[in-house]
């Protein structure tokens, strides 16, 4: 799906740089074409490794400054590496427009970029990490995001699904999670800001699904419940389906009728784990493994498609503790369409990259090989992959693996021929309504006098 946070830094600086041309790249030929002055990289754990690549080649062939963005320079500002000129940390719409002003005035030196909040640089002794800038309190005051310099060339097309962000952050702090490390606090798009985005996606691309695409959509659920009154009032549930994760204990009758009501098809939760010292280790704040199943008990007789997500291997987790996981996922197979299960993996700047820091198995150096975060879930390495789990040997776990995986390949598959189905219909349902407005077309006064006319001419 097309990057979100870029529209946004885009959208924004193009509103507050009247001077500059923004546009988007996917691929570094046509960026190096287009031969831009400066080039922002965005920026994951497990794709920075390509970052780097990509500024280096940039570097070499047109020698413009390179920034860099996003969640892993965030969490590891003093790492900068010699190939980018800039980290911008956390939120970056107010930070890239300070620097683009700066770099139209002159070339900046260590000096002037020592007075710019929220980044980190190159200075005479190492890697400079400036204060932090502080975040934008009003978000309301946010453009929506600039979908058309994204483009459209995405697997999904834009008339099928759009996804929208309404918040920024997570109230909760799981162990494993870097948006507390991204965001420090959550933060809300007002109910009015959010339904005017759904007006204006479903007016540009009247698409079949909206996915509410935050960390945590129902979060606060005042604003969640003020949202879907603002949409039944302008019917703007109608004729759509959404999407967007949830947590189990959010989850009681009131809210699955409104998800129900609202046309909240497709629900994803992280459950994570159905062990409860497993929960407790990983923050899950006031989820149990009843709430886990009440969740799911409560959702599918209303027709609703169940998503999950778990993750195995914590340090202490026991192989019987992973059994309760995999007995959960078995025995609601037939109620969940979309199942992801992975290894626990240690995000820069999370409580958990910390303890595996500290064990030695990664490390902020140059030696450290960013590649190893992108697991290859249908054959996973854990010989390459970073290990965390200190019951079982890597083979034990691997066969574990593999035995829960052929589990969650089923309800994948499963779900995907559901899906289908449910797209044929709304495909058929389209196609009729479409041929009973052509229907009211031919037949209506105005159309039969320009034929008449066309006929006498």
């Amino acid at each position: 799906m097309p990057p979100l946070g870029l529209g946004c830094l885009g959208a924004w600086v193009k509103k507050h740089c009247w001077f500059c041309e923004v546009a988007f790249f996917r691929d570094d030929d046509a960026l190096i074409g287009w031969k831009p002055d400066i080039v922002g990289i965005s920026s994951a754990t497990e794709n920075f490794t390509d970052a780097i690549k990509f500024a280096c080649r940039i570097k070499e062939e047109l020698g413009i400054p390179v920034w860099v963005g996003g969640a892993h320079i965030t969490a590891l500002p003093h790492t900068l590496p010699e190939c980018f000129d800039v980290g911008i940390v956390m939120e970056g719409e107010l930070t890239a427009t300070e620097l683009v002003k700066l770099y139209n005035d002159h070339k900046p030196t260590p000096e002037d970029l020592a007075k710019v909040h929220g980044i980190s640089f190159h200075g005479e002794s190492g890697v400079v990490v400036n204060s932090p800038r502080d975040l934008i309190p009003d978000i309301d005051v946010l453009p929506f995001p600039d979908r058309e310099m994204l483009g459209e060339d995405w697997s999904v097309p834009l008339n099928e699904e759009v996804h929208m962000m309404t918040s920024r952050g997570c109230p909760y702090d799981c162990i494993f999670c870097a948006a507390p490390v991204q965001w420090k606090k959550v933060r809300f798009f007002s109910p009015e800001y959010v339904v005017r985005e759904i007006e204006y996606l479903r007016q540009c691309y009247d698409p079949e699904e909206i996915f509410f695409f935050d960390d945590l959509f129902i979060g606060h659920i005042p604003r969640f419940k003020k949202i879907c009154a603002l949409m039944k009032e302008r019917r703007l549930h109608e004729g759509i389906v959404f999407r967007t994760y949830a947590r189990v204990d959010l989850i009681d009758e009131t809210i699955a009728d409104l998800f129900a009501e609202m046309n909240f098809l497709y629900i994803d939760f992280g459950f994570e784990s159905n062990s409860q010292p497993v929960l407790d280790f990983m923050r899950k704040r006031n989820v149990t493994p009843e709430k886990n199943q009440r969740a799911i008990d409560l959702l599918a007789p209303l027709g609703i498609s169940i998503g999950s997500n778990f993750i195995i291997g914590c340090p202490f987790e026991t192989r019987e503790q992973m059994e309760e996981t995999r007995a959960f996922i078995e025995r609601n197979k037939e109620l969940m369409e979309r199942c992801a299960l992975g290894p626990l993996q240690a995000v820069p700047g999370t409580p958990i990259w910390e303890y595996a820091k500290s064990r030695g198995i990664v490390s902020e150096g140059p030696e450290m090989d960013w590649s190893r975060y992108i697991i290859d879930f249908d054959h996973i390495d854990m010989t390459r992959d970073p290990y965390l789990c200190e019951t079982m040997s890597m083979e034990e776990f691997t066969a574990f693996y593999n035995e829960c995986h052929r589990i969650v390949t089923e309800i994948n598959l499963r779900g995907q021929i559901r899906k289908m189905g449910r797209d044929l219909q709304r495909v058929r349902a389209r196609e009729r309504r479409l041929r009973s407005e052509l229907g009211t077309l031919k037949g209506s006064r105005l159309v039969r006098f320009a034929a008449k006319l066309k006929k006498n001419r």
